[in-house]
């Protein structure tokens, strides 16, 4: 229980705060978004946008009249304002006025309207602007990167909005707002993988400084372009900046930009016509505000959106009207440092967008009500909660015991929950979390309830099945709580066969060895001494970091005590001679199987003797196991379900039994491809696993995409020829009325075991 007095959850005339509310104010203000934006700013943006009437369309009006006239935005008018930047339209007018009903209306694009777009726009400098395949074409040269074309095709015909503006450079400086451009042509494969998993968008960790060199370096390659220079000149400042930014990985470019600011290499920029140039080079210090979401994404509609706060501290997307003049100011602040005026400019927009900023104190009346409900809640149980600095113990109803730390955890909740073994904390935590937190509910209210939760967990563990994992694979340490009405000989009991902890039978001994743990056989241990241990164990294990001098507790013997039960019957040996068995009945089966093609032999005979690289376990999965996998997606109905698990995670299907395990995150999404190619797509979740239903028949040319999906890999893991790989996998057609019968196969079981 509490007991130190604290002038947050129990009195308000102390002065003191206990603990567990200090740590809660601190998380509170480590999740507010610029807390050292000054309220200036905020209060100037919210003055902008309308004050604390107004509409979304009179916010992006406002946002367009502040920054009308400056030079955010005169580096995209033409000399002449009355010029129209579009000389000839692919489109006769007729035409042109159903193309935009139909882009308006989001109704598709026919092959007709196809083949105008592939014509193109002549602009009025002679340029040729034309879209093939989704991409963007200046003058026959691909723009690879992506586009919201729609948003990009209305504007090009509005006759109106288009008078007096640049729209190659608008068009080319958006496309690097948003997206990671790489110069080699690199598939990007360092994304969130988080959002990428449960919401199916490309969402790319990028910074202002990111922008700044992409749209540079786009805007500077355009005007080389306007040269056509006979003779190769020299290459410029953006060139160079972006071949060092270039396939570094989200972390590396944080540090590279850091470094460019901190070796003073800004200094070095000539002078430029982009107004963002001028202030990275007055910048002396790198200053990032915190918590601060990147403004500019293109959602999963192909919208280009500006990412705001509400006012419930969640993150909305406002679809950004395809303005010229709002554009070209967004370009300029979204390139500019957080250090800069129009840098803070951009994140206060987004924090008042909404809704006013108001600066409002995190111990206000909800969260001092919330942390009284807290301190109410622990000393309800006195016995079975106990609490040391900013950590909190309970004692579940069969005896085990769980730590509460506030800190940031998973799907941006404010705890973590860890198993508390006899002799140390366990490592990972355990997962009760649903996903759908919001940040309206005040932390003390949401610590409480996953107190009580923990409390009856054997409730909680019904519908939460980390929480039951738990509960069936590690045994009570202590005594269960007065009057639960559960007993664990009840909760673990087998029939006639006695009291026994159900373990997983690979890990059950060879030979007379007990498949029955008696729970008697337990020691328990007091809860004074279980919290004394608990008091004094440190916030993390030693032994999982790397080892050397720096780390001496590291052993290199496997060692299984981390945290489990191993007295008595729970001891098992360090190397237990039937994993090894195991092991070599697999591999044993394995080789036995039917082996269709000579050269895999040839290949393994070749390789017998020499190390294994990751290119060969690639050459294997991708000439014997997908060929597998893509002939038993074809051959399933319409109606058919795919359940696709995460890394290390299952793919299995209904209409036959292959199964196998998703060794890496490239692989999962080349899965994810093939269902997309075979005409699958994507229904619900079924216990975080992704379930496909196959909708549709496959794609037009679905060897042509599995060839496009291959390619990367012929630098990647050095693949000789492409074709011959893609001659594995069948000839695929429409989809069967009824599941085939289908050979051995494709019923095989490909699941490691580890």
């Amino acid at each position: 229980m509490i007991g130190e007095a604290c002038g947050i959850c129990q009195d308000e005339n102390i002065d003191t705060n206990c603990s567990i509310c200090i740590r809660c104010v601190e998380l509170t203000e480590e999740s507010k978004w610029a807390p050292s934006l000054p309220l200036e700013v905020h209060q100037r943006m919210a003055d902008v946008l309308g004050g604390p009437v107004r509409s979304l369309r009179k916010r992006w009006k406002n946002l367009e009249r502040f920054m009308a006239h400056t030079p955010d935005v005169d580096w995209a008018r033409l000399d002449d304002p009355e010029m129209d930047p579009v000389r000839m339209s692919p489109f006769p007018e007729e035409e042109e006025k159903i193309f935009i009903e139909k882009l308006e209306n989001r109704s598709g694009i026919s092959g007709y309207e196809k083949e105008r777009l592939e014509e193109g726009f002549v602009m009025s400098d002679g340029t040729l602007l034309s879209f093939i395949d989704g991409r963007m074409w200046v003058d026959r040269r691909p723009h690879e990167a992506r586009i919201p074309t729609e948003q990009y095709l209305l504007l090009l015909m509005n006759s109106e909005q288009r008078k007096g503006w640049d729209l190659i450079k608008l068009f080319l400086a958006i496309s690097g707002l948003y997206q990671t451009i790489d110069l080699q042509g690199r598939p990007q494969r360092y994304m969130h993988r988080f959002h990428r998993l449960f919401g199916h968008m490309e969402r790319e960790l990028l910074s202002p400084f990111d922008a700044f060199v992409q749209s540079s370096f786009l805007l500077d390659q355009n005007e080389r372009r306007k040269k056509k220079s006979i003779f190769r000149e020299e290459e410029t400042w953006t060139y160079e900046l972006m071949s060092r930014l270039s396939g570094r990985r989200p972390r590396q470019r944080i540090k590279f930009a850091r470094r460019f600011i901190r070796n003073n290499e800004n200094r070095t920029l000539p002078p430029s016509k982009w107004p963002w140039v001028q202030r990275w080079a007055e910048v002396s210090k790198n200053a990032d505000h915190s918590n601060v979401s990147y403004p500019f994404m293109v959602s999963t509609k192909g919208v280009l959106s500006l990412r705001t706060l509400s006012k419930n501290g969640s993150v909305r997307r406002a679809p950004i009207p395809f303005h010229p003049g709002l554009l070209a100011g967004l370009i300029s602040w979204g390139s500019s440092p957080h250090a800069s005026k129009q840098g803070e400019w951009l994140i206060a927009t987004q924090m008042n967008w909404s809704s006013a900023y108001e600066n409002a104190e995190t111990a206000d009346i909800p969260f001092r009500r919330s942390m009284q409900f807290l301190r109410g809640v622990l000393e309800q149980f006195p016995n079975d909660t106990w609490v040391h600095r900013d950590r909190l113990l309970v004692r579940g109803m069969l005896g085990h015991f769980y730590e509460i730390r506030i800190s940031r955890g998973a799907h941006n909740a404010p705890f973590k929950i860890h198993g508390v073994g006899k002799k140390t904390t366990q490592r990972h935590s355990i997962c009760i979390h649903t996903g759908k937190y919001h940040r309206d509910i005040p932390i003390g209210d949401t610590i409480a309830i996953v107190v009580l939760s923990l409390l009856s967990d054997v409730t909680t563990a019904k519908r939460v099945n980390s929480l039951q994992m738990h509960l069936m694979t590690q045994p009570p340490i202590g005594f269960p709580q007065n009057n639960a009405g559960v007993d664990p000989r009840t909760f673990y009991k087998a029939g006639e066969e006695g009291y026994r902890f159900p373990l997983h039978p690979l890990i059950l001994r060879e030979h007379g060895g007990p498949k029955q743990i008696n729970l008697d056989s337990l020691e328990l241990i007091a809860d004074e001494a279980i919290v004394k241990d608990w008091r004094i164990r440190p916030l993390r294990d030693a032994s999982y970091d790397p080892p050397g001098h720096l780390n001496p507790a590291f052993d290199f013997e496997l060692d299984f005590d981390d945290g489990r039960i191993q007295e008595g019957d729970f001891y098992r040996e360090a190397n237990p001679p039937h994993f090894q068995r195991i092991r070599d009945h697999v591999i044993e089966y394995r080789n036995n199987l039917l082996d269709y093609q000579d050269i895999i032999v040839r290949q393994e005979d070749a390789n017998e003797d020499q190390e294994a690289r990751p290119q060969d376990d690639q050459f294997h999965r991708w000439y014997r196991t997908m060929p597998l996998v893509w002939e038993a997606l074809s051959l399933q109905p319409i109606g058919h379900q795919v359940e696709l698990g995460g890394v290390r995670g299952l793919f299995r299907m209904q209409g036959c039994r292959l199964r196998l395990t998703i060794r890496s995150a490239q692989e999962e999404d080349a899965l994810r491809r093939i269902l997309e190619i075979l005409g699958y797509r994507h229904a619900r979740y079924r216990q975080l696993n992704q379930v496909y239903i196959r909708r549709d028949f496959p794609i037009a040319d679905p060897r042509q995409a599995l060839r496009e999906l291959m390619q990367p890999m012929t630098e990647e893991f050095g693949f000789a020829n492409i074709e011959d790989y893609i001659l594995r996998f069948i000839e695929v057609g429409r989809p069967p009325d009824r599941m085939p019968e289908v050979d051995a196969r494709l019923h095989a079981n490909m699941v490691d075991f580890y």
